[in-house]
């Protein structure tokens, strides 16, 4: 028997699916979080800085265009809130959400980490002379920054798990998981279909 006409195959298959698709939503609004947060921080920094004996007009601009760019974020948070709980299985009815390409283990996580830390220190260094406010507030941005690779990590790594607990608290989701079969669900545990295999990234 194939894997596409194996029942078990494809729920765990489906199962995959669901589970990266929770994780997506949870992993977007800690990072839309994180970056209002830092875009706030970086600006408010700036405007600081440019309060001085001579206002400085090119930091005032830079730090309104953060300051916007923040509550851009801090908008796209609530966003990604109002989809946090939508039903998993109403998205994944009508096709196959595509694969995040994201740090998904530990070591990737603070890989990303790590670079943002490593760009904090560099642009710190470069403007510590001449604005250390800003110079502080690029520091703790990026370092909210470096929050962003263990975020993705984390939630993607633990993906299978909190589907499983969120299965087990809800019995009307796993009722309909049991008996859920989207129509792409075939094609996509079929090898043949792309020549990549049923669990490889589209």
């Amino acid at each position: 028997m194939s894997e596409a006409e194996d029942p078990a195959a494809r729920r765990a298959f489906l199962a995959r699916v669901v589970a990266e698709l929770i994780a997506v939503r949870r992993a977007r609004l800690l990072s839309m979080l994180v970056l209002a947060i830092a875009m706030l921080v970086t600006g408010l920094g700036a405007a600081v800085q440019a309060q001085g004996d001579h206002i400085d007009a090119v930091l005032l601009f830079s730090a309104f265009g953060l300051i916007m760019i923040g509550i851009v974020c801090a908008l796209g948070a609530i966003v990604a809130w109002t989809r946090l709980n939508r039903d998993p299985l109403d998205s994944v009815a009508e096709a196959r959400p595509a694969r995040a390409r994201a740090p998904r283990t530990r070591n990737a996580g603070m890989a990303v980490a790590l670079g943002f830390v490593v760009l904090g220190i560099v642009f710190a260094a470069l403007l510590w002379s001449q604005t250390p406010v800003l110079a502080g507030a690029v520091i703790i941005a990026c370092a909210l920054l470096a929050c962003l690779g263990p975020i993705w990590a984390g939630e993607l790594s633990a993906a299978d798990d909190r589907l499983a607990v969120i299965l087990d608290s809800d019995d009307d989701l796993a009722a309909r998981f049991s008996t859920f079969t989207p129509l792409w669900l075939y094609e996509a545990m079929d090898p043949a279909a792309d020549g990549n295999g049923p669990l490889e990234a589209e």
